[in-house]
């Protein structure tokens, strides 16, 4: 696989290194998940099922630094994913049906849908400690105390 990535980022180096390798282990990924690694003939995912796998493994491996990891090896969007996918089927790395289309890969989600939404706070209110605040749904919005001996100010009246 090594020669083959070479000769890839020989004629077109928008994808580092990682970004085959990790398509490489979301297809296998893929077909564990889809309980289809043992299968006596040769296995095959669809594009749909590649990107779940790849988005899924993404998410087990880097996080919340996903996007930001995929984005600095050149993969931005899942017709990327596909391109990787097809230039590697065009070294004989992988195979493919007479049935896969570059098609295939069309935007299924935006990778901020992917990799930015899952890692935000459901209620942003409710996720922020302010000072003298209790972090509970249950506690009053503002703690004070009055101090021991002294009254508070009088109000001017006006």
């Amino acid at each position: 696989m090594e020669l083959a990535i070479a000769k890839l980022r020989q004629e077109n180096p928008q994808f580092a290194p990682a970004a085959y390798h990790f398509v490489r282990r979301a297809l296998d990924h893929s077909l564990r998940q889809l309980k289809r690694a043992d299968a006596a003939r040769p296995a095959h995912v669809s594009g749909k099922e590649l990107l779940e796998g790849f988005r899924d493994l993404a998410l087990e491996e880097f996080g919340p630094m996903a996007k930001m990891v995929l984005e600095d090896w050149g993969v931005t969007r899942c017709a990327e994913v596909g391109e990787i996918v097809f230039q590697l089927v065009s070294l004989g790395v992988l195979g493919k049906s007479e049935d896969d289309r570059m098609d295939d890969f069309a935007e299924l989600w935006s990778f901020s849908e992917a990799f930015d939404i899952p890692f935000r706070p459901r209620d942003e209110d409710s996720s922020r400690i302010q000072p003298g605040m209790r972090n509970s749904p249950t506690a009053p919005t503002r703690t004070t105390r009055k101090r021991p001996g002294k009254s508070p100010a009088p109000s001017p009246k006006g």
